[in-house]
């Protein structure tokens, strides 16, 4: 056995240094760019967003090097690329980071073709722009189509890491800036009353179906690219990447249909579509004939970008591919708009079955099958997103075996798509056609549905899994699949994900009648809050407790309460709480004081309309607030309130 082992060694270590060797050397650095009229500082590989097209022939040896120019540390993933478990690019986990001012120069033979991609895998810095696109050409086929790559992204001004705090402060931040506001009147004019009440009456949050109200959206770094000197009629391939930090894409061409002819680097039985809905970190070849408009529109039509392919009349092709839905049928028709879902012969629902892979994909039935069910979970008014209702840090790995046919059944109990990707695998995604169901690394699992998906265990060591959406994954809707051992250190899970990580928000309310304050800080699990008010006569309530995060529905709380009457009595008292998420989101906390005294309050919050929201707040001992607040800015709102302690005053609420 050992012989063998080291003739197949001797002959991997031939094959190697035998094969071409591809190099590029890319600098990562600062650079100011101006994609709305604002200039701001982003980062860039060789001064450019996207980064430069990586070309290389199937059985090259891919030598990029990387120099770090910044200030910060960095990565590079290969992303959809079958590479040595060391050469991954995930930091800590199995790639050293790239510290700054220090270079890494990765090392990858290449045994597939295709398009793939490039990006960082450190902190949100995909967001800025650390990212950029791979062909590899097949080495026994030559390409005679003219093809061009295209780079889709979505750009916001706002550094990274001020979105994620804005979405950890209310996942619905953005909505106003996107039109995309869930109000009652809104509902009443759609005619979808009983839909919400019973949405509500489950739990369920009548939050936007995206997350973050981006600035623009691109095709290579610009919001309109034209091809020019394409003689009309001529096949074109377009290698499409969807290089979006969360933003998925329905695709549509002005000439007619787009043929798809691969999927994730590989090809599949050519299909023509006329629209398609392209998820976060996917990649698929469409052969096109000039001349035309190619048009990107981001899923919930709040944006789009163009290419012009050929001397074509823009404003009449771009009029033909506005198959964007109207925004009220993009939030109605949550689970069956875009991709065609229908079941497979296990009963399964399967938005994929428009892919067919060339041949069969099915692995050996002699083969140990391991199976593990993930429900895809979250909290968005806290922005927790997690699978089977735990982040990455409160997890153990996903172990699995060398050797083993490993099925994950992936159940969606959100209101979101999400793009789930496995790095160092292809998997096959069980649709209509069987055996031939499709190979790729990243699959779209669609709001409310199960998609199962299949690979062989065939690497070594640890390769993570998680939602491309990089806001999901940071706070911590990530696992990593392991070969070796179950255990994941806190330490490990610290550096790849943001789910532990500290933030804090508050109001301040200053009204006529009386004065109130709120303020909180908070991570997965814990919450650190004081809440008060007071008048101006010098009575006040104030809380200062730590709750404990059970599930999005349930925490614990630990307090005191500091109270003074008007006649100047003095009530401190210790409590012990609970915090339940009752149906029609109306939320109740139970408090056992150390006097024995018990109290219960509800308090609910309703969107009339784009920006005036109505909000109460009863209790048992017969005090109430109601409260009308119009938000004049996202900082800023105006209020006029009844107080059954301070009668009737307008105010202004203040939010940081």
């Amino acid at each position: 056995m050992k012989k063998y082992l080291h003739l197949f060694i001797y002959i991997i270590l031939s094959v190697i240094s035998t094969a071409k060797v591809v190099e590029y050397e890319i600098d990562i650095a600062y650079t100011e760019v101006d994609f709305t009229g604002t200039p701001v500082m982003a980062m860039t590989l060789n001064g450019s967003i996207p980064g430069p097209t990586l070309v290389f022939t199937e059985g090259n040896l891919l030598r990029v090097t990387f120099n770090n120019k910044m200030d910060v540390e960095t990565s590079i993933h290969w992303h959809g690329l079958l590479v040595p478990n060391d050469q991954d690019g995930v930091p800590y986990l199995n790639t050293p980071p790239i510290k700054a001012g220090t270079s890494f120069t990765y090392e990858v033979p290449l045994i597939q073709s295709g398009a793939y991609w490039y990006h960082s895998h450190t902190g949100l810095q995909e967001q800025r722009g650390v990212y950029g696109s791979i062909v590899i050409h097949p080495k026994d086929k030559k390409e005679t189509m003219t093809e061009y790559v295209v780079v889709l992204s979505d750009w916001t001004d706002e550094s990274p890491d001020q979105v994620l705090r804005n979405l950890k402060k209310d996942g619905d931040y953005y909505a106003l800036k996107k039109g995309t506001v869930q109000s009652w009147e809104r509902v009443v004019r759609e005619g979808r009353i009983s839909e919400r009440l019973m949405s509500s009456l489950m739990r369920m949050s009548p939050m936007d179906l995206s997350d973050v109200g981006y600035d623009k959206f691109l095709i290579n770094g610009q919001e309109k690219i034209s091809l020019k000197n394409i003689k009309e009629g001529t096949p074109i391939k377009l290698r499409v990447i969807n290089a979006a930090a969360s933003t998925y894409f329905n695709l549509s061409y002005s000439k007619g249909t787009m043929k798809i002819v691969a999927a994730d680097g590989l090809n599949v039985v050519p299909v023509h579509r006329d629209r398609l809905l392209i998820g976060v970190a996917e990649t698929y070849d469409l052969i096109v004939e000039a001349r035309g408009t190619f048009k990107a529109s981001a899923q919930y039509g709040t944006g789009d970008t163009v290419l012009h392919i050929g001397e074509v009349q823009m404003k009449k092709d771009e009029e033909k591919t506005s198959h964007m839905m109207p925004m009220e049928t993009a939030n109605s028709e949550i689970s069956m708009m875009n991709h065609d879902i229908s079941m497979n012969s296990e009963g399964k629902a399967s938005s994929y079955d428009f892919l067919r892979a060339m041949k069969s994909t099915e692995y050996s039935n002699d083969l140990q099958e391991k199976v593990v069910h993930l429900k895809l979970t979250s909290d968005m008014e806290r922005y927790i997103w997690t699978f089977n209702n735990k982040a990455l840090s409160e997890s153990d790995k996903i172990l699995i075996r060398k050797g083993e046919k490993v099925k994950f059944i992936l159940e969606n109990e959100t209101m979101m798509h999400h793009p789930l990707h496995l790095h160092g695998h292809f998997f096959r995604v069980l649709n209509k056609h069987g055996p031939n169901s499709p190979l790729k690394h990243t699959v779209d699992v669609p709001p409310m549905q199960t998609v199962e998906i299949e690979f062989l265990a065939n690497e070594e060591k640890d390769w993570v899994f998680h939602c491309h959406n990089l806001y999901h994954m940071k706070t911590g809707m990530s696992r990593i699949v392991s070969y070796d051992s179950e255990e994941l250190p806190k330490t490990l899970s610290t550096k790849l994900s943001s789910d532990r990580k500290w933030f804090y928000k508050g109001d301040v309310t200053g009204a006529t009648n009386y004065s109130a304050i709120n303020l909180s800080s908070f991570n997965t699990k814990n919450i650190l809050s004081l809440s008060g008010e007071a008048s101006y006569e010098g009575e006040h309530d104030l809380d200062v407790y730590y709750s404990r995060y059970v599930n999005r529905n349930l925490s614990l709380t630990l307090g005191f309460n500091f109270n003074e009457e008007d006649d100047e009595e003095i009530d401190n008292r210790g409590f012990l709480g609970v915090e339940y998420l009752l149906p029609l989101l109306i939320e109740s906390e139970l408090k056992l004081y150390d006097d024995g005294d018990i109290e219960v309050v509800f308090s609910n919050e309703l969107q009339l309309t784009n920006k005036l929201q109505f909000n109460w707040e009863v209790d048992t001992e017969e005090e109430y607030v109601l409260e009308l607040e119009y938000r004049y800015r996202k900082w800023i709102s105006f209020t006029a309130n009844t107080h059954s302690e301070y009668d009737e005053g307008i105010g202004v609420k203040i939010r940081f």
